[in-house]
């Protein structure tokens, strides 16, 4: 009795069957592995034209059976046998573009360094320069010379001996004479001062000989004033009871002012 060997089962035959049992449609499966309808059923009927190359295809047959929890293994052996060729599981892909990507980042780091070895050099040439260099090489600065004229002999004045230096001054002794100082025409008159202590608050005026109010206003207690004018002065106060006045550092004698009243008078007094 002879054996019929089973029938292989293709990668296409796999994913219709898995999908079947777990009741999804084509659009379904579409919409999940954001692929056209029509891809999904080129994929379960192992349909490889042009359109798909085998790489996105291998790639679309691992994300439908992940989708459908089928064995990996299993699947893409099915699918190698399909195609002819022998699945690389772990090894990742390594594009052009990765390539180029790494060569071009290799290129800039190769010429920053070859930037940071020149700069380098030239710091190093820029300092053996500087610390090299004699200082004989420095040029001298050239010193003007100032050409100083000879004076003639007969330009000079002869210098006198100290005998005839007495002599001149034995001459000129008897007629000088002590000059005087001459006496002055007005004597210069310091400005009269007029002092005011104030023991409570008071109200005062105060108009010297020229006209000038020197004080005005009210005075508080404590207050010491100090004025300065041509005497003499009319002073006009409030209550004269509170007040001390000196008068160019004389007390002047209040006792004949009525205390409480407004007084006014002249200071000096007018004899």
């Amino acid at each position: 009795m002879s054996t019929e060997p089973a029938a292989v089962i293709s990668a296409g035959q796999l994913l219709r069957q898995a999908r079947e049992q777990r009741q999804l449609s084509v659009q379904q499966v579409a919409v999940q592995l954001n692929l056209k309808p029509s891809q999904v059923e080129q994929l379960e009927q192992d349909q490889l034209d042009g359109s798909m190359l085998e790489t996105f295809a291998r790639g679309y047959v691992r994300a439908y059976g992940r989708l459908l929890k089928l064995p990996e293994a299993e699947l893409m052996a099915a699918f190698s046998r399909q195609t002819g060729c022998v699945a690389s599981s772990a090894k990742p892909m390594r594009t052009f573009s990765n390539r180029e990507a790494k060569q071009a980042t290799e290129n800039r780091f190769m010429w920053l360094t070859y930037a940071i070895i020149g700069l380098l050099l030239l710091l190093l040439f820029i300092w053996w320069w500087q610390t090299a260099r004699p200082v004989s090489d420095s040029a001298p600065v050239p010193v003007e010379t100032v050409a100083i004229p000879e004076i003639a002999a007969a330009e000079v004045a002869p210098v006198a001996t100290p005998e005839q230096l007495h002599e001149l001054l034995d001459q000129l002794m008897p007629s000088a004479q002590p000059v005087a100082a001459e006496p002055l025409a007005e004597a210069q008159l310091l400005p009269d001062q007029l002092e005011m202590r104030f023991s409570a608050n008071c109200w005062v005026d105060v108009v010297d000989a020229e006209g000038n109010r020197v004080a005005y206003g009210t005075k508080q207690a404590g207050y010491v004033m100090q004025l300065t004018g041509k005497a003499p002065f009319v002073v006009t106060l409030g209550n004269p009871g509170v007040v001390q006045i000196s008068y160019n550092q004389q007390p002047f004698d209040m006792s004949a002012l009525p205390a409480g009243r407004v007084a006014k008078f002249s200071i000096p007094e007018s004899e």
